[in-house]
């Protein structure tokens, strides 16, 4: 049997999956706290709903309870991990190196939150260091985030969390997405440089208000950011960035309602081979919309980059631009599917750009288990020059589950 009709058979079994009935069940740390099933702040695990949007902005507390909330203390322990196991197969050209075709245990993340007092709530996640081994992805051991929530200072409209966190100038979040696969333009960056998708530790504040006659509620977000690890562990933190988003209609824009946004970030940072050279600036602007029309979701990033050249070591400022449209679509409870395109024009200098589409889904065995199979292919087009183009194709099947 070739690669192909072994693909085939398995989405075919996926897609079997799909009509067995299951239980459902509830999930760790809040599940747990609240007796609720895990698909009260999930549409599709790991993604939020409308509620787990609100939910989160609200310090990790339910909004209108405030003053009946239990503490880390009053309750279950505030503990869960999430791992992910199952076949991967993935093929690189021209070259082969890092060619793949086997079980694999590919990640392994702990988890913690809760509420330390009214309004005072707190979020971890811990990636430990796993050797690679034959059957295992490797990994670097990491406090990935760590922060602490400070929630309703005075109104919804003030809000602050401080310390290490996926900040709100990622609007389409990187770390709750469906698919295994990144999103490019969330990874791009200069050389040794700050991706947006990387997590960082500083502070921001962010409030929302809503007007129900209207249908509408506008909200806001800045942060102040530590920046590139490029720069001296001395320098001071110089990254600033400022994000405001309109909702029209109930919800948050996640299952209901349609949101847009804008976002800007600057910041300065020192060549990543002249660590020695003063820092210089880039910058980041671009427009995001997640748009609902019954059970399909569409998300919309666009953003355009410059850095400026000392960044590249090269003559001239590095100016770029891309983005990803994706769409989900949940027909049941248990079932998601979804695909997306990726393409980030480089810069000029570099000769190339990248593309790629990711298409997949996921089927639930219950609230915090799941089924999830996967296809992406992704490419660096180069220009102007004898150099191959590279090609990445990958296929998962996998569980991926919390407890």
């Amino acid at each position: 049997m070739n690669r192909h009709r072994l693909v085939v058979l398995l989405l075919t079994l996926a897609m079997f999956l799909c009509m067995l009935p299951t239980p459902s069940s509830a999930v760790p740390v809040f599940a747990r706290k609240y007796g609720f099933e895990c698909t009260m702040c999930h549409s599709a695990f790991p993604r939020l709903n409308d509620f787990g949007v609100r939910f989160r902005q609200n310090g990790y507390q339910l909004a209108g309870r405030e003053n009946e909330e239990r503490t880390v203390l009053q309750g279950p322990a505030p503990f869960a991990a999430r791992t992910s196991a199952g076949w991967n197969y993935r093929h690189f050209t021209p070259d082969n190196a890092g060619d793949v075709n086997q079980f694999q245990l590919n990640s392994l993340d702990v988890l913690s939150a809760g509420l330390l007092w009214k309004n005072i709530g707190y979020f971890a996640a811990y990636v430990p260091p796993i050797k690679e081994a034959r059957g295992v992805v490797g990994q670097d051991g990491t406090l990935e985030m760590a922060s602490v929530v400070f929630s309703n200072i005075g109104s919804s409209w003030l809000n602050v969390r401080a310390g290490k966190m996926e900040a709100a100038y990622v609007p389409i979040s990187v770390k709750r997405r469906l698919s295994f696969s990144s999103y490019e333009i969330y990874d791009f960056a200069f050389p040794g440089g700050l991706a947006l998708s990387d997590t960082q530790t500083g502070a921001e504040v962010y409030g929302q208000g809503r007007w129900p006659l209207s249908g509408l509620a506008l909200g806001y977000a800045a942060g102040f950011m530590n920046g590139s690890e490029t720069n001296l562990a001395d320098d001071n933190p110089a990254d600033f960035y400022g994000r405001a988003y309109v909702v029209i209609g109930p919800g948050e824009g996640q299952t209901a309602g349609q949101r847009i946004g804008f976002i800007g970030y600057r910041g300065e940072a020192r060549p990543n081979l002249l660590p020695s050279a003063a820092r210089t600036s880039f910058t980041r602007y671009g427009l995001d919309a997640s748009l609902n029309m019954g059970q399909l979701n569409v998300a919309l990033q666009y953003l355009h980059g410059t850095d400026s050249k000392e960044l590249w070591n090269m003559p001239e400022d590095g100016t770029f631009s891309g983005g990803f449209v994706e769409l989900s679509w949940q027909p049941m409870t248990r079932v998601v599917a979804f695909g997306r395109f990726d393409w980030v024009s480089q810069p000029d200098f570099t000769n190339a750009d990248r593309s790629g589409f990711t298409i997949g889904m996921r089927y639930y065995f219950v609230d915090q288990l799941a089924l999830h199979c996967e296809y992406s292919n992704r490419r660096l087009n180069f220009s102007g020059s004898s150099v191959p183009d590279e090609k990445e194709n990958a296929f998962s099947l996998s569980t991926d589950f919390a407890f």
